[in-house]
């Protein structure tokens, strides 16, 4: 497992994992001052996006899929994908409009769309927020499709952390109810056979932060938690999130070309 940032890694952002809670529970309050923040968080990105490009590690040219957090849609996701376009892979949005919830009709369509995505070899799923959830449940059905896992800010843990957005979610998915259950949480928290990064903020506004990582005993060597300083909202927005979606991808095509 990864906890943090390797020192050694020249493109590793500067962050420090000890002492960066927040001082309230994740929640509403929090889910406000994120949103009071994203103007800053758009501003850094504006103004960071070339650098971290310039220095990032280039691609190999495979198929990137994003699937956005829960209430959002593909156009959430468009900065960290044409990061990712210019870097010489080809990435692709989910396709479903706005992610409202695990509906059990649309696990079909997104399934086909990651064979079609797949026609020239595994892809890489990245899933932000509940869209790790989605990402996750693919590579669990489908493991030939993918070649890793990213997830960002997804409650692996299943309800841990996120009991006040849960009610949002049993208004909008009444029929997908047994998924918040003990046995729908444990279902979800079962171990990949895909490498697997679970990316988690311990200044998440939103979810506990711990709930966004794989326990040791529930995943395998290739399982690993990364922690960043960033916003639940900002992490498809954030420069450090961006440095480890590329470091992670890089490390894949390295380890496939030799």
């Amino acid at each position: 497992m990864t906890p943090i940032w390797p020192a050694s890694c020249a493109c590793a952002p500067r962050i420090d994992a000890v002492n960066v809670s927040i001082p309230w529970s994740p929640g509403p309050v929090g889910l406000a001052l994120e949103l009071a923040a994203m103007p800053v968080t758009l501003l850094g990105l504006a103004r960071g996006a070339g650098e971290v490009t310039r220095t990032s590690p280039r691609g190999d040219g495979h198929t990137v899929l994003v699937i956005p957090g829960f209430t959002a849609g593909d156009a959430t996701t468009l900065p960290l994908r044409r990061y990712l376009d210019e870097l010489g892979y080809r990435t692709a949005g989910w396709g479903l409009g706005l992610n409202l919830g695990i509906r059990p009709e649309d696990e079909p369509v997104l399934e086909a769309h990651a064979e079609t995505l797949a026609a020239d070899g595994p892809i890489t799923v990245i899933g932000w927020s509940l869209g790790g959830v989605y990402a996750r449940e693919l590579a669990r059905r489908r493991p030939e499709l993918v070649r890793r896992v990213v997830t960002l800010g997804t409650p692996i843990r299943g309800r841990d952390g996120a009991a006040w957005i849960i009610r949002w979610f049993r208004l909008l998915n009444p029929a997908v109810a047994d998924d918040l259950t003990d046995e729908g949480a444990a279902r979800h928290a079962m171990p990949l056979d895909v490498p697997m990064t679970a990316v988690y903020s311990l200044t998440d506004g939103v979810l506990d932060g711990s709930a966004c990582r794989v326990r040791d005993e529930d995943e395998g060597p290739d399982a690993e938690n990364v922690h960043v300083r960033a916003a639940h909202l900002a992490m498809g927005f954030d420069l450090d999130v961006f440095r480890v979606v590329a470091d992670r991808l890089h490390r894949d095509c390295l380890s496939r070309a030799a």
